[in-house]
């Protein structure tokens, strides 16, 4: 092939791209807002924008920001709260790593990315600082259950259609000594 062949080429395929790109961008972003404001829509996409705790995300979705805590699960107090320090079996310094590492673990896979958000207790149902009950994932991959299979999070008393996948996650992080397990005596 030539070079000015070659030269059409790649223009012709960088401006298609560009073209897409934009539609993409402009484009549809009318019909996810539109989604996203209907009150059946309860798994919409959504962007990171901070981790407050490895349960707890500000997140950016159809122009709103919100606080969301992950469905199922209970970060380890940075603070290195007494009550639940006892209750794990751990001092509360260690407690305050644990949920530092955590905190930082999951910032790093989820910050300014994309997520797919589900609310499958309903926006209503929200704990007790009024965050709803999400699912959030990343690239298919549940975060919650990401979290548990480290040992980096506990489980909560909370009902919810994974439960018993999170009940086994857990189980096997606490067996292997990960994370928040491996302080624990075997």
């Amino acid at each position: 092939m030539n070079p000015q062949k070659s030269k059409w080429l790649i223009s012709g395929f960088l401006i298609t791209l560009v073209s897409v790109s934009a539609f993409l961008t402009l484009g549809l972003s009318p019909y996810l807002k539109a989604a996203a404001e209907r009150s059946d829509a309860f798994d919409m996409l959504g962007k990171c924008m901070a981790v407050e705790s490895a349960d707890i995300l500000l997140i950016r979705q159809a122009g709103e920001q919100r606080e969301v805590r992950l469905l199922g699960v209970e970060a380890p107090s940075m603070a290195g709260d007494p009550e639940q320090a006892m209750r794990l079996g751990l001092a509360p310094e260690l407690l305050a790593r644990e949920g530092l590492v955590s905190r930082n673990t999951l910032a790093a896979w989820v910050y300014r990315r994309g997520l797919r958000i589900e609310y499958p207790l309903g926006l209503e149902t929200t704990d007790e600082e009024g965050r709803p009950y999400v699912y959030a994932e990343i690239a298919g991959v549940d975060l919650a259950r990401k979290l548990l299979q480290g040992g980096q999070v506990v489980m909560t008393d909370v009902v919810h259609p994974r439960l018993e996948l999170y009940l086994e996650m857990q189980a096997s992080a606490r067996e292997r000594g990960l994370g928040i397990w491996r302080h624990l005596p075997q």
